[in-house]
């Protein structure tokens, strides 16, 4: 018994004192601890020998399998190594392998075939690992801030403002080096810790400043993965897509939002929007009227309504106009009742749009076409009125105004915005053509006079 430990102990003697290099392929086989050993004096020297003690630890490791401590030391080691590293990829590259490493530790600590002995200090480890892993994760994550901050508080104001292209270019430079930065630590943080999706998100952010969408997507998807119950990420990920013009995908994610959160009203419009974006006019028409329904006061969802049923409404025109040539009194007559009761929902859901949103000027003036046709006279006088006064530099504006008036018989009232747009645009021969019936049927001879001059010089031009 005292001979094999004699020769065991001069084993391990040896063993220390064989060179770093090319003593592994004729060593003989050692004890599990004279490894841990013999790694943990190459790691403690003066100038430590991290590759000896890395090939100590792989030997053991061949030999016995799985031992925690051994792949918390070389964990230690990639992490020493990625500490001293100033190119951006090796330090990726180094973390990533002591990331591995302590996965692997963990892994060897809840393997029921490991010896119990070898698991003792398992806790131990994996504080420190967590000590290791917060330091390095934060000293980068915290500079990948930094850096994505500065584009954001200094580099991108400079952009905005710049006095001209060769300064806003030089800014643009240097938003793309600072970017790259922001990444590379990012990515130098992820390698840390590749269960936290901050970093990730991060990456994204950058991408997103840089207007790279299709990669921004990418990595929003990734911290997503990680993080699925994130309302913020979710958003973020519909909104690259829309950036995309991905409008499937984008609705993926607005509904999977909904179903986190199923009465907010702005997720359901951004889900109609999409599917307004897709031409699938009856699946946004659904999300609208979900939309109004969470929240009463959604200017844009009966906007979208009312758009809905003006469309729908013209699809009958056809089908009007071909009845009637074909004598189908009886046909015509029903597509007409349809068309009508479609123009009277699109008044209705337009009217409460624009009263949640007094200067939205398409909107008013859709409402102003509908009530027309529709005959609501009133209400289409109301709205041309409105358009003048958001817009009195259209000449359109005023001509359908002067002519709701005319339409509903009030001529005295048709002769001022019609004038008005006459000014705007001297040279229309047939606004003073109207112009002209107007002062006839008003009895005001004298400016039917001068309308008919004017007309006569335009015609000769």
């Amino acid at each position: 018994m005292r001979n094999y430990k004699h020769i065991v102990v001069t084993l391990i003697i040896l063993a220390l004192a064989l060179p770093a290099i090319g003593y592994a392929q004729n060593r003989p086989k050692l004890p599990q601890s004279a490894y841990l050993k013999s790694a943990k004096i190459a790691m403690l020297d003066k100038n430590p020998r991290y590759e000896e003690a890395l090939q100590f630890i792989n030997e053991m490791i061949g030999h016995y399998g799985p031992v925690p401590e051994g792949y918390f030391l070389k964990g230690n080691i990639y992490s020493e190594y990625a500490g001293k590293e100033n190119d951006f990829n090796r330090k990726i590259e180094y973390f990533s392998l002591a990331a591995a490493n302590y996965d692997s530790m963990f892994a060897a600590c809840k393997n029921d075939d490991v010896k119990k002995n070898l698991k003792n200090d398992c806790k131990k480890f994996s504080n420190v690992i967590d000590s290791i892993k917060v330091y390095y994760w934060a000293e980068n994550y915290n500079d990948g801030v930094k850096a994505l901050g500065r584009i954001d508080e200094e580099i991108l104001p400079r952009i905005k403002e710049a006095a001209d292209s060769t300064e806003k270019k030089a800014a643009s430079a240097e938003m793309k080096a600072v970017a790259d930065s922001a990444k590379a630590y990012f990515r130098l943080a992820i390698a840390v810790d590749p269960a936290k999706y901050r970093p990730f998100e991060g990456v994204a952010l950058t991408h997103d400043r840089l207007k790279e969408f299709d990669s921004s997507v990418v990595w929003y998807r990734k911290a997503t993965d990680l993080e699925p119950d994130s309302l913020y990420l979710i958003q973020n990920t519909a909104y690259g897509y829309i950036q995309l013009n991905d409008w499937a995908n984008a609705v993926d994610y607005f509904k999977k939002l909904s179903a986190k959160v199923p009465d907010d009203a702005g997720t359901l419009l951004n889900i109609a929007i999409c599917f307004n974006n897709m031409r699938m006019f009856d699946s946004a028409y659904i999300y609208d009227t979900r939309a109004i329904k969470a929240d009463s006061a959604m200017s844009a969802a009966y906007i979208d309504v009312g758009r809905y049923f003006l469309i729908k409404s013209q699809a009958y025109s056809d089908s009007i106009k071909q009845a009637t040539q074909e004598n189908k009194t009886a046909a015509a007559n029903n597509f007409m009742s349809i068309r009508d009761n479609l123009l009277d929902s699109s008044a209705y859901y337009l009217g409460q749009g624009i009263k949640y949103e007094p200067e939205n000027v398409e909107a008013i003036e859709q409402y102003g076409v509908v009530t027309l046709v529709n005959g609501q006279y009133e209400d289409a006088a109301g709205a041309f009125k409105r358009l003048t006064e958001l817009e009195p530099f259209k000449k359109d504006h005023w001509i359908n105004l002067g002519d709701i008036y005319i339409q509903t018989q009030k001529f005295e009232q048709a002769i001022a915005p019609l004038e008005k747009a006459s000014e705007l645009d001297p040279g229309d021969v047939k606004v003073w053509e109207v112009l002209r019936d107007l002062y006839s049927n008003t009895n005001n001879t004298a400016k039917a006079d001068k309308a008919q001059t004017k007309i006569d010089e335009l015609n000769k031009l």
